[in-house]
């Protein structure tokens, strides 16, 4: 699964840059968020109906809305409304911690086999270098604001969360029309957080704005989550959280390449780190991952419609 760890980490990586462009281009920051989710509802349906997928129930449709309301929408919405005041590196630091929320939820809830002591070291590597690489690129201090790592902390709890509940309720995978209705449940969330806490509408139709929505809504929600449910699926919701590790790197090597910023030696320390958490892990293997075990079928937890 280390591919396809990295492979998402580059795609939400990125996200975290993008999101702030078209937030500093003047666009409100849940009005983008509404229109993220709804633009991927919109894809999302679209491919399911070319796949001619069959539609599940009313309930699982229901059930499916719920969950991106929670995991899609509890993780976007407090992402967007920080970064107006904090730096990426505050809000990678905060949400490189919810494979260790997730696995916390696991253990309480008793939930599979505990972790080897390889991915506990892992875990703790991945992190110290993360924290390396969001000081780096706040010079020292990326954590300006304590009402943003608030809601960083929200979000982070709420990826922990949701992968959990993800792998708990569609231990077999989610549908195209239930991803879709994910994006919509995750798009309502957007429209109540915006008529409760939105002091703006705008959404400027520049280059900048378009961009990041097409790029957010197609490639970080439809591709990105794509690739998170079969990382789920196959690994567990603390494997699949690791992700959030390799993030900061490709925010990093955007800023390098894209934006000209520098490199310095903790950025460079952070990124050893990482690569040296991600190597471990692989040594770990997927037994030790901390997620649910199959059952006689095969499958993961409890099945679930989708």
């Amino acid at each position: 699964m280390l591919p396809w760890i990295v492979g998402l980490g580059v795609l939400w990586g990125a996200t975290f840059p993008i999101a702030r462009v078209g937030i500093a281009a003047g666009g409100s920051p849940f009005a983008l968020a509404t229109l993220d989710f709804l633009l991927a509802a919109v894809v999302a349906a679209g491919i399911a109906g070319a796949r001619r997928a069959p539609a599940p129930s009313s309930r699982s449709l229901a059930e499916s809305a719920g969950i991106g309301a929670l995991m899609i929408g509890g993780i976007n919405l407090p992402l967007f409304w920080g970064e107006q005041y904090a730096t990426g590196g505050a809000a990678s630091i905060v949400y490189a911690t919810s494979p260790a929320i997730s696995l916390a939820i696991l253990l309480v809830l008793q939930r599979g086999p505990r972790p080897g002591a390889l991915f506990a070291v892992a875990l703790g590597i991945g992190l110290l270098g993360v924290v390396t690489l969001g000081v780096g690129a706040g010079s020292g201090g990326p954590i300006a604001n304590p009402w943003s790592i608030s809601a960083f902390g929200i979000g982070a709890t709420c990826q922990g969360g949701g992968a959990v509940l993800m792998g708990v309720r569609r231990p077999t995978g989610e549908s195209w029309w239930g991803r879709t209705a994910q994006f919509a449940g995750a798009g309502v969330a957007a429209i109540v957080t915006l008529a409760w806490l939105g002091r703006s509408l705008a959404v400027p139709t520049t280059v900048p704005v378009i961009g990041s929505i097409v790029y957010f809504a197609v490639v970080s929600l439809v591709v990105g989550y794509t690739v998170f449910f079969r990382i789920l699926e196959g690994s567990g919701p603390v494997t699949a959280n690791l992700v959030t590790f390799v993030n900061p790197v490709a925010a990093l090597g955007l800023g390098i390449f894209a934006f000209g910023e520098g490199l310095g030696w903790a950025e460079v320390a952070g990124l050893a780190l990482v690569l040296i958490a991600l190597a471990v892990l692989e040594l770990s293997g997927p037994a030790h991952s901390g997620g649910p075990p199959p059952d006689a079928a095969g499958r993961r937890g409890p099945a679930g419609a989708g």
